[in-house]
């Protein structure tokens, strides 16, 4: 039930925290019943790691590896559910020459089970150019004892 609390925290967040805040980065925690303190610091580097993982992924052209970062269940809201389908559309990305992906963490909040992640994003062609921008919510959560991303939530933004 918890769970289901917090995923719709982050809707209604994401939908009124989707400005460009990608100069300026916070940190913070969701309360929880739990005596156990968030800890901020550890969070970062996970998803920091994690972050630069499917970086390499998608500059490998290894659609396999980037589903491997999200959960057999995982939704990209307004998209798709589940890795199979998410590794077909990374595929389809590949093909079109989108092979770069680039991450901000802009807050992050969560529990020992959870970890929401606010980021500026953007993708890029092989050439170098722009494609698209945006914000995006993560939502992370552990699977076989790695954290990987169980729901994805991107707003793009207009490129000038």
């Amino acid at each position: 039930m918890n769970l289901i609390r917090i995923i719709f925290a982050v809707l209604i967040l994401s939908n009124l925290s989707c400005k460009n805040n990608a100069e300026k980065s916070e940190v913070g925690s969701i309360q929880n019943e739990s005596t156990t303190q968030f800890d901020v610091p550890t969070a970062t580097a996970i998803i920091e790691k994690r972050n630069k993982d499917f970086e390499a992924a998608l500059k490998a052209g290894d659609s396999i590896a980037v589903g491997d970062i999200y959960t057999i269940d995982s939704k990209v809201i307004g998209s798709y559910a589940g890795r199979a389908n998410l590794i077909k559309e990374v595929h389809g990305l590949v093909q079109d020459s989108i092979t770069d992906i680039r991450f901000k963490i802009i807050n992050i909040w969560g529990n020992e089970n959870i970890i929401i992640e606010d980021a500026y994003v953007e993708f890029y062609h092989s050439n170098g150019t722009l494609v698209s921008k945006g914000n995006s919510l993560f939502v992370w959560k552990k699977e076989d004892d790695t954290w990987r991303i169980f729901r994805d939530v991107y707003k793009s933004q207009k490129i000038k």
